[in-house]
């Protein structure tokens, strides 16, 4: 499969990566090549996987996503700028090319308005890192989806031993999102109102929550609880929740968020990459 992985930043750069390592024929196109070669760089010093770059062209140019058989558009959250790029994507593609969008934000039928062949345009959501994070969040045109254009988009995903989870409605931020925030909502919440600091809530999620949740998740964690158990939980704690429309500390950290060091950073990193290895294995 030929892809054109359009945007060569955190996501991008993964994204293409994974690609190459399981055979796709991959062409970034990216502003800087030289940068574009960094980031490519960084992802596979991640996995240790520098062989993977052999497999990935990089060029400065739209016109190279001429031959492409699928496009993924990793550029920053602005829809404009989204809608832009995708009317000048569907002036080198076939009609059927599926044009697919990474974004966490915006729906098809927004990113495709301007375009001429609108329903081959979709969303696949992933998480960070894509090299370790099995998962695609698919969000497909509200109606007359480019059946053609959907047959390569789910040949893609399959060829990148991605788990598809495919919602059935609209829901701004999608699943992964939705689930983080309402968390982060609330754990900075409680930092906030002085109930415990950011690292004593980090190390319950880490310690507590965590290892619970890769094994289960929360919903199944219910039945092993007890739906009881946790119906009594539920009236005491959730109208103390928080629910306000803005998170306050992350518009305005001041001191209370930590602020790592670059040692730190990359003891977090490999324990999250050594974490997504183990919560595979457990599948």
């Amino acid at each position: 499969m030929r892809v054109c992985v359009v945007g060569a930043g955190r996501m991008g750069a993964r994204v293409a990566l994974r690609g190459a390592q399981r055979g796709c024929e991959t062409i970034v196109v990216a502003r800087s090549v030289e940068r574009a070669r960094a980031s490519l760089e960084a992802a596979a010093d991640e996995i240790d996987e520098r062989s993977a770059l052999e497999g990935i062209t990089i060029r400065d140019d739209l016109s190279a996503i001429a031959s492409a058989q699928f496009v993924y558009e990793a550029i920053p959250e602005i829809l404009s700028e989204k809608q832009r790029l995708f009317s000048e994507l569907e002036a080198f593609i076939d009609d059927h090319v599926p044009i697919v969008s990474g974004t966490s934000t915006f729906f098809p039928d927004k990113l495709g308005f301007y375009l001429e062949f609108p329903k081959r345009v979709f969303v696949a959501h992933f998480v960070h890192p894509v090299t370790l994070c099995p998962l695609a969040e698919i969000v497909e045109p509200s109606a007359d989806v480019d059946r053609f254009a959907a047959a390569t988009l789910d040949a893609w995903i399959e060829k990148l031993a991605l788990e598809p989870i495919r919602l059935s409605k609209p829901l701004p931020g999608f699943i992964i999102n939705r689930l983080q925030f309402a968390m982060l909502r609330e754990a900075l919440h409680i930092v906030e109102k002085g109930g415990a600091t950011a690292e004593e809530v980090d190390t319950i999620v880490r310690l507590g929550l965590g290892p619970r949740w890769t094994a289960t998740g929360p919903i199944e964690s219910i039945a092993l609880g007890g739906p009881a158990t946790f119906a009594d939980v539920a009236h005491s704690v959730v109208p103390t929740l928080d629910n306000r429309e803005r998170i306050p500390l992350i518009e305005e950290p001041g001191e209370s968020l930590p602020s790592p060091d670059a040692a730190r950073r990359r003891r977090a990193s490999d324990a999250r990459k050594r974490a997504y290895l183990f919560a595979r294995e457990l599948r």
